[in-house]
């Protein structure tokens, strides 16, 4: 068994999500949002990726933080649940550039608190590593927050 996780960073507006790299499947432009009528403020509209409509959220504005204009450098990260996921439908994440690849190891990170202002339905856990600090989202309990806005 490797000691090794390849993740990816996705850098946010003031934050930063940290995924294993197996979740994501694909980065696309803001030209493939499609506004669904009225959005909140955390959910952007949806996309229509690999034959399927999926949601396009904000994650850091779900998680409480103000919702900015969006930058030129905003992509949308689709991301696809695990194997063993609670909920299968794909999601797509509103990123500042494109995820950057790194490799994680246990002598790598350095767990810290949550912010005051972190949701601790929707942040698993605050890490730093080395010089950057990330957190690890609940994608599921995401998912599940968007289908209950939705229904």
């Amino acid at each position: 068994m490797s000691d090794q996780l390849y993740c990816v960073l996705i850098a946010t507006e003031g934050d930063t999500l940290l995924l294993p790299n197996a979740m994501v499947a694909e980065t696309v432009g803001l030209d493939a949002l499609t506004a669904d009528g009225p959005e909140s403020h955390w959910k952007l509209g949806s996309l229509e990726w690999n034959r399927q409509r999926i949601p396009a959220v904000r994650f850091e504005v779900a998680n409480g933080a103000a919702a900015q204009p969006l930058g030129r450098r905003a992509r949308l990260v689709v991301v696809q649940p695990l194997e063993g996921s609670a909920i299968a439908t794909p999601l797509a994440l509103l990123a500042q550039g494109y995820p950057h690849l790194i490799t994680v190891t246990r002598q790598s990170i350095q767990p810290q608190p949550l912010r005051p202002e972190d949701d601790p339905e929707l942040v698993l856990t605050r890490l730093s590593i080395g010089n950057t600090q990330a957190l690890v989202p609940d994608i599921d309990a995401l998912r599940r927050r968007w289908q209950a806005r939705v229904c």
